[in-house]
Order: C-alpha cells, then structure tokens, then sequence
C-alpha cells in the first residue's frame, strides 16, 4: 500500500501495531522487517524517488502486504500523525550524518527528532540506529545520555544475517559501524503531536458596496511574511480567476513543507477565504496564522461585515 497523503495515515493505520524504517533505500531491509513482524504494518519512509519506485517494486513482487510506503520525510508522520505510546520499533540505517554542527536540525537523529521518536514508542519499544560517522555516534551517545534514556552500542549487527548496502560498502573498507538499541523504559512524553485540524479554517464576510478593481488592491498587501525559528511562510503571488483570487503560500516549519493556496471567492455581495484544498494539505496552527493574517488584510479593505469565521479568534 502507498500512503499518497499524509493526512490519509490515521485512517489508514488507526487499529494497527506499527513498525516504521526511515530512509528504506532498496527496499531490502524493509522487506526483511515484513517478514520479521508478520503481525505489524511495516511503515517505510523513503525521499529519494527512485529508490522509492524500486522498493515498492520489491515488496510488490514478494506478494507480502503488510506494508506501507510514503515518499516524504518520515518524521512529518511521527509529528502529526503518530499517537504517543504507538510505536513497536523504529529502525533508522545510515542516515546522511550532516557531520557540520549547523546542519545538525537536518539530521533523522537530531535531539528533537529522537525525543520524538521516544515519546511515540510503547514501554519497552525500541529504535535501532546503525552508522559509520564518527560524528554522528558521538552526538548520539551524548544525546541520549543528556536526555537520560537507556541505549547499548554494539560493533556487531544485531539483525543477523541481513545486510543493508552501505553497511555491506563500509565494512568492506574495514571502516567500524555502530549499532545502537534504545529501549523505551519509562512513560516519558517529550512532546505532543502537533495540533491538526479537521476542518478547513473559513472566513466569511458581506462586501463594501463600493468594493473595485479588486486584484490591484489585493497585490498590495503582498508580500506578506512570518518568520520565527524553524517557522516559516510567505504569501507572495496572487492570480485572479472566474470570482476567485488564489494566493500561493510558501510554508515550511520542522519536519514538513508544504506549498498551497488560499482562495478568496466573490460571491454576490459575498466574499469568502478558505483553504484551496486539492492536495489534502495539513492544517497547522502555522496555516491558520497564515490564513488569518491574510483574512484580516483582505476584510480591512473589502469588508463590511463578518458572516462567519471559524479560526479560532476574531481576525479584525
């Protein structure tokens, strides 16, 4: 099965044990965890599309279905849509080490992504990490040790008699690999899963009479940007339509970027912004800001009167 949004997942996954392998490549370690644990959905991540292609491929032809396949970054289903408490096992092998410290955000085993992980694991789940860089296994172990959570290193495999490719290309190089096994010990949350709405944010509102050239007013008001953090959008281009005027916003906060568009739609006397929601996009608390923002903008010039809105604080 390919997850084609991520929105689909809790739907798709709510009454199954979960497995998850981030960065599959080939796919044959990820077949090897279907085999493993018959009994779980074995969920892969993988971002490189051709690797992608090849693994579904692979499983396809072994004729085993307790799998799931998403291209994308894993830790987008873990932030929004893994439950805490959720996870049986999480195996990560070779990710990119981002060896230079201000990459360090990019790395699947940064400190946020690994007090993720630990939140969404059952007590006594685990998450495997096997690398070569001799960065990463120092920031791993030190990580870890600051956070106070329970781990072995190992030199030696513990997956038997599997082997993933770059740990078949270092070992060959006599070049030393890591295994390290985190075991979940206490009910520890380190976070909560992102907030995520189920329903499309909506601003309505009764239109000045004397209300014209409607798009050259709109592009004034652009661009419009929020910055903070990792926490990030701009709205930058308007494009009229048949009554419609579509907004595109560029969005990108931890683990997940998105691109999308915000419609405002004429109706009579009427004018109405929601979300143009032909991509099944997710609705954070950074969406609605930005649709709120632009609400607000918009009504300043056009409005007369709210109608209805449903996000979360009054706009004016």
């Amino acid at each position: 099965m390919i997850l084609l949004k991520p929105v689909e997942f809790p739907g798709l996954t709510h009454d199954k044990a979960l497995v998850f392998e981030l960065g599959f490549g080939n796919g044959d370690f990820l077949l090897y965890l279907t085999k493993k644990y018959p009994e779980y959905l074995v969920v892969g991540a993988e971002l490189a599309n051709r690797y992608f292609l090849v693994a579904f491929r692979k499983l396809l032809s072994s004729g085993i279905e307790n799998f799931m396949l998403y291209r994308g970054d894993g830790r987008t289903l873990f932030r929004f849509f893994v439950e805490n408490n959720r996870v049986e096992a999480i195996y990560i092998n070779f990710p990119d080490p981002w060896e230079k410290p201000s990459k360090e955000d990019r790395r699947l085993v940064s400190e946020a992504s690994l007090k993720m992980y630990y939140s969404r694991l059952k007590l006594g789940g685990k998450i495997f990490i096997s690398t070569d860089s001799d960065v990463l296994k120092e920031y791993i172990r030190t990580k870890l040790t600051q956070l106070s959570i329970k781990f072995e290193e190992k030199s030696r495999s513990p997956y038997g008699f599997i082997s993933t490719k770059y740990e078949k290309k270092w070992l060959s190089l006599n070049k030393p690999v890591s295994y390290f096994i985190i075991t979940k010990t206490d009910e520890r949350v380190f976070d909560r899963p992102e907030w995520v709405s189920d329903s499309m944010p909506n601003f309505i509102f009764k239109l000045k009479n004397d209300s014209r050239d409607y798009q050259l007013k709109l592009r004034d008001i652009l661009p419009l940007e929020y910055k903070e953090g990792g926490y990030f959008y701009r709205i930058d281009k308007v494009y009229a339509g048949d009554e419609e005027y579509l907004f595109r916003v560029i969005h990108a906060e931890p683990f997940l970027e998105q691109k999308y568009y915000i419609s405002f739609g004429i109706s009579g006397n009427k004018g109405s912004i929601q979300i143009d929601d032909k991509n099944g996009i997710i609705i954070t608390k950074l969406v609605i800001k930005a649709v709120r923002r632009l609400s607000s903008l918009i009504y300043g010039l056009l409005g007369e009167r709210v109608i209805f809105s449903n996000l979360g604080e009054d706009v004016l």
